[in-house]
């Protein structure tokens, strides 16, 4: 045991000794576990200090020097993915003070981040152009509208006809048994918070609407058309967890008179990097060349990509979402999250970009960008949200992050 000082006091310490006032009175007894409430008392009462089980002074001293220490090495090493030049914006600040808040924590818990290697190599050896090269040209006979499962068409033609009813549609996804349980554990997470639990799934399609209902099954569907992407390049369960990220933050930072709109922005975020799998399929190659870039200049990912191909990954996966009929204004949304300023944008590209910095910033999962985006100007602005925030919309992301990607993903590994 050890005297430590009250204004070194922490909720939850134990008392050594009783504890008594400078008068000499009874105040607290040995054993007891101190709370805020009683700290602040001790305060008031101009009690000084206090015998406290397993501490003194010296060692709360000795664990803030070292917490210090880890705070200054988590922002050291998220310094080099998120420079000062992109913290200028208050949000920007405020993301990296709570992303070196999350690293510094986990690293007093023992976790080190990986060390980063970056490329030495010429920027003329790097950039190797392949001429040619279009949207349109990688997608076309590559990934067709054939290819593409059926369930999501079957429920979108159900939903065509005048008689469609949460039974007929309950009867098409009834007969695959992975989309039925998807549905289920959605319904009952907290990304929707009903009360009580939904058991049928007549009564899931009721209650969420057939829309949310083929843009589960659209997910579902996706996920398993890119289920052959090399590994070397990214691993599934990490992209869609990006993906996921990017989806909820979309949906929540959707305004309230909005709210209307916020099922589009989750798919738009959920399908956002999607053209990045198809440049992992298709130009292996000339993606090993965009990564090496990205490191060797420091920057996005999608930077690099349009260094070498004259396109990047947002516009691909815009050309591949209207190949496949998707609604709009989803495959604009996906096509502009990266500059969402330019005039043929579509309203709310925005909230993508920011979602996609939030994801990228947090180390959500990944696609491949090492570095966090520049926060275009405007971008925040745009939300009608206050930088204080920010806090509450990551708080209340992660935990619907981890539950949706459960809903994806059960018990299976990374693939």
């Amino acid at each position: 045991m050890g005297r430590v000082a009250t204004a070194n006091l922490k909720e939850g310490m134990t008392l050594a000794e009783d504890l008594k006032d400078s008068a000499g009175r009874f105040v607290l007894p040995r054993g007891a576990a101190l709370t805020a409430k009683q700290i602040r008392m001790l305060k008031i009462w101009g009690i000084f200090s206090a015998e406290i089980e397993g501490s003194d002074d010296e060692r709360i001293e000795e664990e803030r020097r070292a917490s210090e220490a880890i705070r200054r090495q988590a922002e050291a090493f998220l310094e080099t993915l998120f420079p000062a030049p992109r913290r200028g914006h208050p949000v920007m600040a405020e993301l990296f003070r709570v992303c070196s808040g999350r690293l510094a924590a986990r690293m007093e818990s023992g976790f080190r981040p990986d060390p980063i290697s970056f490329e030495s190599g010429s920027l003329d050896t790097l950039r190797r152009h392949r001429p040619g090269l279009t949207p349109d040209g990688l997608i076309r006979g590559e990934i067709r509208l054939a290819s593409f499962p059926d369930i999501y068409f079957k429920i979108r033609e159900l939903l065509e006809t005048p008689y469609a009813s949460a039974v007929h549609l309950a009867e098409v996804v009834g007969k695959d048994p992975s989309l039925s349980a998807r549905l289920l554990r959605l319904v009952n997470s907290s990304f929707y918070g009903f009360p009580q639990p939904i058991e049928s799934i007549p009564r899931a399609i009721a209650i969420i609407g057939t829309t949310e209902l083929s843009n589960l099954a659209l997910a579902a569907s996706t996920m398993s058309v890119f289920r052959d992407v090399p590994s070397e390049y990214v691993s599934m369960r990490p992209f869609w967890e990006h993906a996921v990220a990017c989806g909820v933050f979309s949906r929540l930072l959707v305004p309230s008179r909005e709210v209307r709109q916020e099922e589009r922005f989750f798919l738009a975020g959920l399908f956002h990097d999607l053209g990045r799998l198809v440049l992992y399929r298709r130009l292996p190659r000339e993606m090993t060349g965009a990564l090496r870039l990205s490191r060797r200049l420091r920057i996005p990912l999608h930077e690099a990509e349009r260094d070498l191909f004259g396109f990047d990954h947002a516009a691909l996966g815009r050309t591949l979402l209207a190949s496949w009929r998707i609604p709009d204004p989803i495959p604009d949304l996906v096509g502009f999250h990266h500059n969402f300023a330019e005039t043929t944008a579509p309203d709310g590209a925005a909230r993508l970009h920011v979602a996609d910095i939030l994801s990228i910033a947090l180390q959500i999962g990944t696609s491949g960008s090492l570095f966090v985006p520049p926060l275009e100007r405007g971008a925040w602005e745009s939300l009608g949200l206050e930088v204080e925030a920010l806090q509450g919309i990551i708080t209340q992301g992660e935990r619907q992050i981890a539950e949706i990607v459960n809903v994806f993903f059960g018990g299976e590994g990374t693939s």
